[in-house]
């Protein structure tokens, strides 16, 4: 996929619709049916999402079929905005909670979750936000990795959290070291 079709940037009313959609798609086990318009509204909410340009091609009419003299008409293309990943973050006091993080399933694998992260966790930062909480399924080895390379430890496991099948999985919890200070941001957040 071309870099400069993927974008990152704070989540609009009317991504509410689009964000829906690639919710479920995004984590179908868990059967979460969050009211983005709402969310997105909230003072203590932060959402920001990852876009891909995808270009559209025209349909075919009957002209484009007919050929006048030599003259053919420029082909033009449009572009659409889709939504392909987002994080969710709510904010209480010095500390926020990672509510949910997720990429459609044809983008993982390129960075897009580590630069929402990296988002949020500047948003945090700028917001005078200490420390941060969230928690994923036990079998996400990717997004502990993750997590553990920002600073996030492992406190505790929550026995049989999420849906999964006919069964439970559990969640690893997560807080971070203090993120509010200079050494931090040097570390992760300056580029």
């Amino acid at each position: 996929m071309a870099n400069d079709k993927i974008k990152f940037r704070n989540a609009l009313l009317s991504d509410s619709k689009q964000l829906s959609k690639i919710e479920s798609n995004i984590f179908p086990l868990d059967k979460v049916n969050t009211n983005f318009q709402n969310e997105i509204s909230k003072e203590t909410k932060k959402v920001f999402i990852c876009t891909y340009e995808n270009i559209i091609k025209p349909k075919k009419n009957l002209i484009s079929f007919i050929k006048l003299d030599k003259f053919k008409p420029k082909q033009e293309f449009n572009t659409e905005e889709i939504i392909i990943g987002y994080i969710k973050i709510w904010k209480v006091l010095e500390e926020s909670h990672i509510e949910q993080i997720g990429v459609i399933e044809k983008f993982r694998g390129q960075g897009i979750g580590e630069k929402l992260l990296v988002l949020s966790l500047r948003y945090c930062w700028e917001n005078s936000i200490k420390k941060i909480l969230l928690e994923c399924r036990k079998s996400n080895s990717s997004a502990i990795k993750l997590y553990k390379k920002y600073l996030f430890n492992i406190v505790s496991v929550r026995k049989n959290y999420y849906p999964l099948n006919n069964s439970r999985e559990d969640a690893i919890c997560f807080e971070s070291v203090d993120i509010s200070t200079d050494d931090y941001y040097k570390k992760f957040l300056e580029n």
